[in-house]
């Protein structure tokens, strides 16, 4: 062994925090946090609705501007509006396609979003029931009275009108009986 001395330290090295690490549980932080006030809104919302419905105040209180409004009263008249209506939306239908195919319930539906259009009965005045061939296309529309109006269309420019009992585009579809 040698009676040098030699000295020699070791300086324990500092370990940086990684940005990426700190940003990363900043967020995650920030995101439970988030998470956490929300689910205790949910709760407190549920358990006040809870509570008012054991009191009985499930109500709704309507606007003192829509208190004096009339009530809007469907008429037979509305019910021949929409069977027109439909007719234009089923020629706008057919000129862009030139087929009535294209004119059934979703396509008509996108074009008047005011009305349900289906392949069933109709029952109500904002409910068309349509039907349609490559040449021929109909709709009926039952009355607040309980009276079906139809309309038929042709390729060929024809248009008819008429009333009928079974309140359905394909019983409108079919031709009128003679008299």
């Amino acid at each position: 062994m040698d009676d040098s001395f030699a000295f020699r330290t070791t300086v324990p090295l500092r370990r940086r925090l990684d940005p990426r690490v700190v940003k990363a549980a900043f967020f995650g932080t920030l995101l439970v946090v988030a998470v956490g006030l929300f689910v205790r809104w949910v709760m407190a919302s549920e358990r006040e609705s809870i509570s008012r419905a054991t009191r009985g105040e499930l109500f709704t209180v309507t606007p003192a501007d829509q208190v004096d409004r009339p009530i809007e009263v469907s008429t037979d008249q509305d019910a021949v509006e929409a069977t027109e209506i439909a007719l234009a939306a089923s020629k706008v239908a057919f000129l862009e396609h030139r087929s009535f195919l294209d004119a059934g319930p979703a396509q008509l539906s996108a074009l008047q979003p005011g009305y349900t259009f289906v392949d069933g009965p109709s029952t109500a005045p904002e409910i068309v029931s349509v039907a349609a061939t490559p040449h021929t296309w109909a709709a009926s529309v039952r009355g607040p009275g309980g009276t079906c109006f139809w309309v038929r269309a042709t390729s060929a420019g024809g248009v008819t009108h008429g009333i009928g009992s079974e309140c359905t585009g394909s019983a409108a579809l079919r031709p009128a009986p003679p008299r």
